[in-house]
């Protein structure tokens, strides 16, 4: 993410279909993680070369994680990524990093497993936290980038929150 992804006016978070990877360690260029995935990409099809592969990377895992994420709805969050970008130009790390940071802390911190705590189970309680709020099921899937409604709709289903505001619409008559 760089700050060219952050639409200010309308408080979005633009992730785009396609933006260069540049996280290269010491170097310009693509990082480890998006030169293996391009090797993959070749290997599988033998009508694209490395170089071509290499020319797309970086991309979002699938065509529903290029979307509009709003962050209006907490000042915090905008705080958050104001603060960011008055620090970085852009996200100055790789996904590997990421995964390294969150497998420290989670290490460092007491009342923790750290082997249940990585980035892909945080992206779940952020959907546990909007669903129990009362996000629905396809608002949910727009800001996660999920392909499948089916996903959301889990996250929605376990929080029991549509049931309850319809229990409590039902008995407030």
């Amino acid at each position: 993410m760089d700050r060219s992804w952050i639409d200010w006016r309308n408080q979005m978070i633009v992730v785009p279909r396609h933006d260069p990877c540049t996280k290269a360690r010491g170097e310009a260029g693509p990082c480890g993680y998006c030169k293996r995935l391009a090797e993959q990409a070749a290997d599988h099809n033998p009508e694209l070369s490395y170089e071509a592969a290499l020319a797309r990377a970086w991309t979002p895992k699938t065509d529903s994680a290029a979307r509009s994420i709003p962050f209006d709805f907490d000042p915090r969050t905008d705080l958050v990524i104001e603060r960011f970008f008055e620090r970085y130009e852009k996200f100055p790390h790789s996904k590997q990093a990421v995964n390294r940071r969150v497998n420290k802390a989670a290490e460092v911190t007491d009342e923790l497993d750290e082997d249940s705590i990585y980035p892909h189970c945080l992206r779940a309680t952020a959907a546990t936290y909007h669903a129990s709020r009362g996000l629905s099921a396809l608002p949910l899937q727009s800001m996660l980038g999920w392909s499948d409604l089916s996903t959301s709709q889990k996250y929605v289903r376990r929080s029991g929150e549509a049931t309850a505001r319809a229990l409590r619409t039902v008995h407030r008559q």
